[in-house]
């Protein structure tokens, strides 16, 4: 026995002697500031790669002055593990030297003095650096301006044999994580899903049009960067399946778009089938636009200072500069505590004084956002083209509270100053604080329309790709109605747009306001249905009185479209019948479409579901792929595979 124990000493020493002293092997590494030069002076390279086999859990909000637990776990065969932060005045916190274990485990705790970003290390034994990074939320107070080591009662390393090299912590027992209370401080308009209605005694549906994209990308960066599931009410079906682009066909005719519709099986109950209604503008040539006048209104107060904020924002719009032409105009207004003019009437091929004075921004202060939208309107009517698309592009966390912040005072404004011709989108930034119900209001309100960017990427598909449709209104005020026929349909369910059911009277009333769609915009609608057959029973009573006629054919159903061109005041109609074996659209962008749709199902936890599960999404999510040409699908199918991660 105690030959057995001299074995295994021995071995513990060997393990132990093989780690590498950081401290005195890279000094350099802690004296760095940033994370990327620390991670650079440490492993002699800054090139990392996302990978999602590292866990870390830590708190999204840390207290004042508290240390803050960390644990990480991961699968990835690896040589270190280091943690970097960029609250403090270095940014390299610890380093474990991992040794052979297949799956090291550690906990740390450290303390941080202003919000940042936790960066977690793998050094994998195949050379590459693999990276997963976290946002930590940290209350005024940070660590009192002495983020030295947390003092506790004791420290031990792991279970396997590690040295560690730390400034601004220690190892803590490997303990159960103890649940950490979400804090949920984003603002959403709440409210409750659509249900089925019976057509023998509601046989119209209305709705105005949304072609907002906010929803998914939102939902996107709770799943994908917080790896959490996100509040019922940021899922918005409809924002959700119209992120998406889908093959219709476009208008052959002098009308902004063609109505495109299939009928078919639901992916999630055998008893019901899904309309899908789709409306497809005209793609269009960029260079055959009309100039713009753009007044980027631009919020710089405190709340704006995280990476995913103005640093965002500033590289946002410099991807719409570059697709500027010289006859278009940019104003930059800026607003926190007071508000002002950086950039007055810039023209399109001055790129460099539009980065130049993007790249002079600084975040500070309060929010006086409504001062900051009279200034712009008063800035893009000065500058006013004829003819031209003249607009205001508020970018935001959406944070109002100084000047007129009142809702209905903002929205009058925005309404009075839209008849001029001056239209307003809002472009939403940040995490965690974000007020998304403020900026989509904002942007309906203001003949615009409200996307959410918490990438670069999805600055380029928002801003550069589908800039046409971001910045260049088509058709306003549309509104669709939807009659069924009670000889083939028995109820149906409109899948999202709760916030833009209209009453059936409004439908033809020039004077209510409704949706915008812009060029090359598309917008797509699931109805679930269920069709008459033998032994269903109404909820409604026979009416006496009304005696409806019932069309015996092949119609299921007929939609029609109410809108008004972009300088006009009198609305269009147009419409189209629905039969029951509709195929306009692709049986992939079909199928796909139920799955985005389903998606939004699980994430509300819906009651409509019927045992759905998220490998049935992720098996038809991967059929219905197609050619994917900008990689969305495949990055929707990730996420649905983390959310089934999430759920496990």
């Amino acid at each position: 026995m105690r030959q057995f124990r001299m074995i295994i000493i021995f071995f513990i020493v060997s393990l132990v002697a093989q780690a590498e002293n950081y401290r005195l092997t890279k000094p350099d590494a802690w004296q760095e500031e940033k994370t990327v030069d620390a991670i650079k002076a440490l492993y002699g390279t800054n090139v990392t790669y996302e990978d999602n086999r590292t866990i870390v859990i830590a708190p999204r909000l840390a207290e004042n002055g508290g240390s803050i637990p960390i644990s990480i776990t991961t699968t990835i065969p690896a040589k270190s593990i280091a943690v970097f932060q960029d609250a403090n005045s270095r940014a390299l916190t610890i380093v474990f030297s991992v040794n052979d274990n297949p799956k090291p485990s550690y906990s740390v705790r450290i303390k941080m003095r202003q919000t940042a970003y936790l960066t977690v290390i793998v050094e994998g034994k195949d050379g590459k650096l693999y990276s997963h990074k976290k946002e930590i939320d940290v209350s005024i107070g940070g660590c009192g301006g002495s983020c030295g080591s947390a003092p506790a009662p004791y420290a031990r390393k792991s279970k396997v044999s590690a040295r560690n090299y730390s400034s601004t912590s220690y190892v803590a027992p490997q303990k159960i994580a103890r649940p950490i209370p979400k804090v949920e401080r984003e603002r959403y308009t709440s409210f409750n899903e659509n249900t089925f209605k019976e057509v023998k005694s509601s046989p119209l549906s209305t709705f105005s049009t949304d072609v907002d994209t906010a929803s998914y990308s939102n939902v996107r960066s709770y799943i994908m960067d917080r790896k959490a599931k996100p509040s019922k009410d940021a899922v918005r079906s409809e924002e959700m399946i119209n992120y998406f682009n889908y093959d219709y066909a476009e208008p052959s005719d002098a009308k902004p778009f063609a109505i495109n519709t299939r009928v078919g099986q639901s992916i999630w109950n055998k008893e019901t089938q899904i309309i899908q209604i789709g409306l497809q503008t005209k793609k269009v040539d960029i260079e055959a636009l009309p100039a713009s006048n753009l007044v980027f209104l631009l919020d710089v107060s405190g709340s704006m200072h995280r990476p995913e904020s103005l640093p965002l924002l500033t590289k946002s719009l410099k991807l719409l500069t570059r697709e500027l032409r010289k006859k278009d105009k940019v104003s930059i207004v800026v607003y926190a505590g007071n508000t002002g003019l950086v950039l007055d009437r810039a023209s399109g091929d001055e790129k460099q004084k539009i980065y130049q004075a993007l790249d002079a921004l600084r975040a500070g202060g309060s929010t006086a956002g409504g001062r900051g939208i009279q200034l712009a309107y008063n800035i893009a009517q000065k500058s006013f083209i004829e003819g031209g698309n003249n607009r205001i592009i508020l970018a935001t966390d959406g944070d109002f509270n100084v000047g007129l912040s009142s809702h209905d005072g903002l929205i009058a404004l925005i309404e009075e100053k839209r008849k001029s011709g001056i239209f307003l989108s809002v472009l939403g930034f940040g995490r965690g604080n974000t007020r998304h119900n403020t900026m989509e209001q904002l942007a309906n309100h203001g003949n615009g329309n409200y996307a959410y960017i918490d990438t670069l990427l999805e600055a380029k598909k928002v801003l550069v790709t589908q800039m046409s449709g971001t910045l260049y209104t088509v058709a306003k005020d549309v509104k669709i109605q939807v009659e069924f026929n009670p000889s083939y349909v028995h109820s149906y369910r409109l899948i999202g747009y709760e916030n833009r059911v209209m009453v059936n009277e409004d439908f033809n009333n020039d004077k209510k306001d409704a949706g915008e769609i812009g060029m090359g915009h598309r917008v797509t609608a699931l109805y679930e249905v269920v069709l008459q057959k033998e032994g269903l029973v109404s909820k409604v009573d026979n009416l006496k009185y009304q005696q409806a006629t019932a069309t015996k054919s092949d119609e299921l159903a007929t939609v029609k479209i109410r809108y008004k061109n972009a300088d006009g005041n009198t609305s269009i109609l147009m419409s189209k019948v629905i039969k029951i074996n509709s195929d306009d659209i692709q049986s992939n962008d079909y199928n796909f479409a139920q799955t985005v749709a389903g998606f939004g199902m699980l994430l509300r936890e819906s009651k409509y579901t019927n045992g759905l599960i998220y490998k049935t999404l992720i098996d038809i999510a991967k059929d219905s792929k197609g050619e994917d040409s900008e990689g969305y699908r495949a990055e929707f199918i990730r996420m649905l595979e983390m959310a089934e991660l999430l759920q496990n």
